[in-house]
């Protein structure tokens, strides 16, 4: 037969000093956890932001890609060709605001690189944290024969 002993001397619990440390490295953790979260959250919403510029854009340049050569959308209308080509304001470009945040520019460049072709570049603008973003994209449309 085996005989067991239990010593109660020998049987130590954990002190206040230690249960205090091992929780203040478990808040740390904590913390650090939940700034990665807010850190994450707000790189998300700026690629979603990206992402809905993007599509907007792409939905216009092919809208005007669509259109004959001759149609009126695809004229430079202020006449300032190449030169106003990156220009995202109402002024020189013409534009439209979808959803109140994104405002779409499009600007045409006649005959800039190639005879017989028109530049279109599409600006989309936003704001995101009170800081100003912009995608853009430039396409060609020749005039076909």
């Amino acid at each position: 037969m085996i005989e067991m002993k239990f010593n109660i001397n020998n049987e130590k619990g954990f002190s206040l000093i230690e249960i205090l440390i091992a929780v203040t490295v478990f808040a740390v953790g904590i913390l650090a956890v939940g700034k990665m979260q807010m850190t994450a959250i707000n790189a998300n919403f700026f690629a979603s932001g990206i992402t809905e510029a993007t599509t907007l854009a792409q939905d216009k340049m092919e809208g005007l890609i669509c259109l004959s050569y001759a149609d009126p959308l695809l004229d430079d209308t202020n006449g300032n060709g190449h030169a106003g080509i990156d220009s995202a304001n109402a002024t020189t470009a013409d534009h439209s605001v979808i959803d109140g945040r994104y405002s779409i520019f499009w600007n045409i460049a006649p005959d800039h690189y190639i005879d017989n072709t028109k530049e279109i570049r599409i600006i989309v603008t936003w704001s995101d944290k009170e800081a100003g973003k912009k995608v853009s994209l430039t396409s060609m449309k020749a005039d076909i024969i």
